[in-house]
């Protein structure tokens, strides 16, 4: 299965506009990012952000066959009326929890995720990855967490918990001991003011070298 991160900043693209800190200011085309989704098998996207045809043309990428929604939060579907109006016969499908199929060579399961208390969320198992882009807690994922090999997380917040989203800290505390993860990736990256490099190595320093950053344009194969 191949999985390509065609955006993976939080609600707001980045750099910030006016923003001098060394994160916006950077030349590295890694800290330039949009909104996150990812591309399954280069077929099914998860999640239609805001910033979604931009990426889509950027990429190469027509004749997409599924769009799975995980929540309806504007980063997640503000694209969604710009994908319906080019790609009138894409399957959409909202995940509820406990929602099981299986689609193009990927296996397909969702459960509830805290996040927010007005508008449900899911994370999803995809063989043997977990994807969990928003969180407040991860306490309803641990199991799932627990019989993965790769788990892609939020990495929204440094230092502490807010508006929804649990920090890096606390994930890296929580999923450190999983020793059948053998890959962690931060995605939905917030406006932490440190560069890619400066926190792929801080993650590292609390966690250790199982994980990193994704960046925009990543692909990987499990």
């Amino acid at each position: 299965m191949k999985i390509k991160f065609l955006g993976t900043s939080s609600d707001k693209p980045l750099p910030r506009e006016g923003c001098n800190c060394r994160q916006c200011q950077s030349k590295d085309e890694k800290d330039k990012r949009l909104r996150s989704s990812i591309l399954i098998n280069k077929k099914i996207l998860i999640d239609a952000n805001p910033d979604i045809l931009e990426q889509l043309r950027s990429n190469q990428i027509e004749n997409l066959d599924t769009l799975i929604i995980t929540h309806e939060h504007e980063d997640h579907v503000g694209g969604l009326k710009h994908i319906l109006r080019v790609n009138r016969n894409i399957r959409l499908i909202r995940m509820k929890p406990g929602q099981h199929f299986k689609l193009l060579g990927a296996d397909f399961f969702a459960f509830r995720i805290e996040h927010s208390k007005m508008v449900p969320t899911v994370g999803l198992v995809i063989n043997d990855v977990a994807y969990i882009p928003d969180s407040s807690s991860l306490s309803l994922a641990e199991k799932y967490l627990q019989d993965v090999k790769i788990a892609i997380l939020d990495g929204s917040m440094l230092g502490r918990s807010f508006g929804g989203h649990l920090s890096l800290n606390e994930i890296i505390a929580t999923v450190k001991p999983y020793k059948n993860l053998k890959k962690i990736y931060f995605t939905h990256n917030g406006h932490t003011r440190k560069t890619h490099k400066e926190m792929v190595e801080l993650v590292q320093k609390l966690g250790d070298k199982r994980f990193t950053l994704a960046y925009d344009g990543l692909e990987i194969e499990v």
